[in-house]
């Protein structure tokens, strides 16, 4: 199974137009061709009207999800005032997008959500594989147990979860209101690997820095290792602001030993939460200030042997 994604980032405080181009230029990088799904993080867009309907046709109509965050990591720092959009490819590729819809609580969210995801693809056979990628406002839940333990139960154990805590969740899928859970679901039989390290909380300071740069490396290669073998083709990074900060000038360092794992040409962008927390073979929860890698490969292409 084939698997691509393309990145495109916009800087500039409207945020509407900051998507529009980043969208943009993610399509031009694969050659106009129709994205299966796009992830969509926005510096600025909590409470704007219209960050939907432009989330989604950033990505030509595509299912979107992604959320209001405070800080996007790229190649070239940190992004505080644009957007980022990651557009996924892939020709076995089973994307769909769900979100609560309603306010209520993050145990209730992840019920109806979880469900709902269940229902969406009647040819499933299993439970379902790959990623999903989800996005609540700060709470004062922990994630793991008030999302992923749950979420765990209803999806199965092949499908990777993140979860971040950040800003608005955004669900492009045509609802007017998202709720406070929006889930991108990437199923599909291709490689993936998430790597956890835990780190930096509340007023710890950049004399950790060398132990957070170490843990980010491990966790960078955990996933590439869990693809076994297979070149990675996407990369995406979830951070706790709480640890970002802890690493003082050593920012940078952390993210060069990320793409050193991953692969500086692979597609690759990341974002800055409240919380987070992961599951999935390899995975170890968070909450803590932790930082999450995810990549992306294809699966091995089947061999026919001649008798």
């Amino acid at each position: 199974m084939m698997i691509r994604g393309w990145l495109g980032v916009a800087e500039g405080g409207d945020p509407l137009r900051a998507i529009q181009e980043a969208g943009a230029a993610a399509r031009r990088a694969a050659g106009d061709e129709r994205p299966k799904a796009a992830l969509i993080l926005v510096t600025g867009g909590a409470g704007v009207p219209g960050l939907g309907e432009a989330a989604r046709e950033s990505a030509g109509g595509a299912p979107v999800a992604g959320a209001s965050v405070t800080g996007i990591l790229t190649d070239s720092g940190l992004l505080t005032a644009g957007a980022a959009v990651m557009c996924f490819y892939g020709d076995a590729l089973s994307p769909s997008v769900v979100c609560a819809g309603r306010p209520m609580g993050l145990s209730a969210a992840t019920d109806r959500v979880g469900r709902l995801v269940l229902a969406g693809a009647s040819e499933r056979r299993h439970f379902p594989r790959g990623v999903a990628l989800a996005f609540a406002p700060p709470v004062t839940e922990s994630l793991t147990d008030a999302f992923l333990v749950r979420w765990r139960h209803l999806a199965g154990p092949k499908l990777r979860t993140v979860i971040s805590s950040a800003g608005r969740p955004l669900c492009g899928h045509g609802g007017a209101e998202p709720g406070n859970l929006a889930v991108l679901c990437l199923e599909g039989a291709y490689k993936s690997g998430v790597g956890v390290a835990g780190g930096a909380g509340p007023g710890e300071s950049s004399a950790d820095a060398t132990a957070l740069l170490h843990g980010a490396a491990d966790a960078a290669a955990t996933a590439v290792k869990r693809l076994e073998g297979q070149p990675v083709r996407a990369a995406l990074v979830a951070e706790s602001a709480a640890r970002y900060a802890a690493l003082g000038r050593a920012v940078r360092d952390e993210w060069l030993a990320i793409r050193e794992r991953v692969g500086h040409e692979v597609p690759c962008v990341g974002w800055l939460t409240a919380a987070e927390s992961a599951s999935g073979r390899g995975a170890t929860g968070g909450d803590t200030g932790a930082v999450i890698v995810v990549a992306f490969a294809e699966a091995p292409a089947a061999v026919l042997a001649r008798v």
